[in-house]
């Protein structure tokens, strides 16, 4: 009998203990977890590959062009947007989520109101406000959103990248074009095969241009006013920074540039040299010499007409001279400023129209041991002399080492 009793109260509790689990498990499957997401502004829609709060989605903060530093209120992002379809621009600060979309101002910005250094391409910039209304675009492609919120500006940029600079074909007057892959919202490519890239320093720029400008009045500190967007890449091909320094090319020869971009990781590059540099071909490229240090009181000297606008312009007494490969152009008896800068460079600081490519040279290619003491002794920057004379200045260029470059500036005899 007292056996039968314990048995009983034995599962009894045990059924009593069932239901309280039983209970608990219920409780705890019928609370509602929220959707933890980070403060931050975030990109989504069905234009995009993003559909709520993806962390890939959300803003970073950038640099400011006209300082260089980072702006806390300043955010970009680039993303490859669909023409079908729209997509929103959302603030999160805490529990308190808001929606923007285009305010009444934001629209194509005319061509005669972008700054010089702005994409030449249509893109659009304006004021942003809350709206459930989307942003659009015209064309699918990969685009460069930017957002301030302290001066409630948003503008939109048609991406597509380029390479520019003294080692590129067309030197710093123009961008060589790289080729975008097919349409993707998830990763798409840029590339240039068989591009002859020398020795000098280069870019990545996008749509040919150098900055984006939201403003141009705010007081930065120290005569520095504005906020301006980085357009371009520098720092290393490895290691790629908005507005960074110029990339150094060490090694000239034909390469294959690829910029590449995915949603989850944003932009990386690769320049691989597939052959080595034909030897230049020199023969009838005209040279000048550019800046306030080339005297007007030269005979054939004329204010500089190029894109930069410098000082004044003398053309190099003949085409370049050849022997083996070493091709020789001169100024003689070319007065120079005293304490003022100048350089040597292709024409106008251009590519020639056949043969050798652009360049400009400074105080890195002299040869000092055999220019004059008057000659800045520096090893960088424009060229300079300490007193006002006439000199005779020599260039030599070696196609067969890689186009170095030698000047020579004697007093004049």
């Amino acid at each position: 009998m007292k056996k039968n009793v314990f048995k009983k109260l034995f599962n009894l509790t045990w059924l009593i203990l069932a239901a309280l689990l039983t209970f608990t498990a219920c409780s705890d499957d019928d609370d509602v977890i929220d959707e933890i997401v980070l403060d931050g502004i975030y990109i989504m829609g069905d234009a995009t590959a993003i559909d709520g709060f993806n962390p890939i989605g959300r803003m970073a903060v950038t640099k400011n062009e006209v300082l260089q530093e980072e702006r806390a209120s300043l955010y970009e992002k680039y993303i490859a947007i669909s023409s079908t379809g729209g997509f929103s621009i959302t603030q999160v600060a805490g529990a308190v989520r808001t929606t923007y979309g285009p305010g009444a101002d934001f629209a194509v910005v005319p061509e005669n109101k972008r700054d010089v250094e702005e994409p030449n391409v249509d893109f659009k910039r304006g004021s942003y406000i809350e709206s459930e209304t989307k942003f659009t675009v015209p064309t699918s492609g990969l685009y460069h959103v930017v957002i301030d919120t302290e001066l409630k500006k948003v503008a939109i940029m048609p991406v597509a990248w380029g390479v520019i600079g003294a080692a590129t074909p067309n030197g710093w007057g123009g961008s060589t074009q790289l080729t975008a892959s097919a349409f993707d919202l998830n990763a798409m490519t840029f590339t240039k095969t068989e591009m002859e890239l020398r020795g000098g320093d280069w870019k990545f720029r996008y749509s040919n241009g150098w900055k984006v400008i939201l403003d141009t009045v705010v007081d930065l500190g120290g005569g520095d006013k504005g906020v301006k967007v980085n357009t371009n890449f520098g720092g290393a091909v490895n290691a790629l920074v908005p507005g960074g320094d110029n990339i150094v090319n060490s090694a000239p020869g034909v390469y294959t540039i690829t910029l590449s971009w995915t949603l989850a990781t944003g932009h990386t590059a690769t320049a691989t040299k597939t052959a080595d540099l034909p030897l230049t071909n020199w023969t009838g490229v005209i040279c000048d010499a550019v800046g306030s240090g080339v005297s007007i009181d030269n005979a054939s000297a004329i204010a500089d007409p190029s894109s930069w606008g410098w000082g004044n312009k003398l053309l190099a007494d003949a085409a370049p001279t050849k022997v083996g490969d070493v091709y020789t152009w001169k100024w003689t008896n070319i007065i120079l400023e005293a304490n003022e800068g100048f350089k040597l460079r292709t024409e106008n600081g251009v590519a020639p129209t056949s043969g050798g490519a652009n360049f400009d040279a400074g105080l890195e290619a002299v040869d000092h041991a055999n220019s004059s003491a008057n000659v800045d002794p520096a090893t960088t920057g424009n060229l300079k002399v300490t007193t006002k004379q006439a000199y005779t200045i020599t260039l030599t260029i070696d196609a067969a080492n890689n186009d170095a470059k030698k000047i020579i500036i004697a007093n004049a005899k």
